[in-house]
């Protein structure tokens, strides 16, 4: 049971922050529960009040810089180190990146990122229609809050 809702809430917290990562500068000048909101309106490109599956993977690809914080050209547990050390973290970090790396090398490049799946968006993107929409993240929200009240 524990584990069922460590994994709801990771699922839902992830899904309502996977949008977008945002860079660290902006992650230092806001607080720590940054406004999804925020998020969602930063990755619609166009402002038509929609993320669609290229404003996702166009957001994340943007960001890649920020996930490099070693600035070797890849991703990889190097760039978590705190992450590495911790076994479930560890864990995680290592099914996130095997999910990006297609040449299986336990590195992700940027160009690997732009292919990757978007299993985040896909959470989120409930009616799976290719879009998702301010309702669908607020209520992948409240499934976290949910989830974190229950347990």
């Amino acid at each position: 049971m524990h584990r069922t809702v460590i994994l709801t809430l990771v699922t839902a917290s992830s899904a309502a922050l996977a949008l977008a990562m945002p860079s660290e500068a902006s992650r230092q000048a806001r607080p720590a529960h940054a406004d999804p909101g925020a998020v969602f309106d930063r990755t619609d490109a166009n402002k038509d009040g929609k993320v669609t599956r290229a404003e996702y993977v166009a957001a994340r690809t943007a960001r890649f810089g920020d996930l490099d914080k070693n600035k070797d050209g890849v991703v990889s547990k190097a760039d978590f180190p705190r992450a590495a050390a911790n076994p479930q973290m560890a864990a995680k970090l290592d099914a996130m990146i095997s999910e990006a790396d297609a040449n299986k090398d336990g590195k992700v490049t940027k160009a690997e990122l732009a292919k990757a799946p978007a299993p985040g968006f896909d959470r989120v993107d409930t009616n799976k229609d290719g879009v998702v929409t301010k309702a669908e993240l607020d209520a992948a929200r409240a499934a976290a809050t949910a989830a974190r009240a229950k347990g």
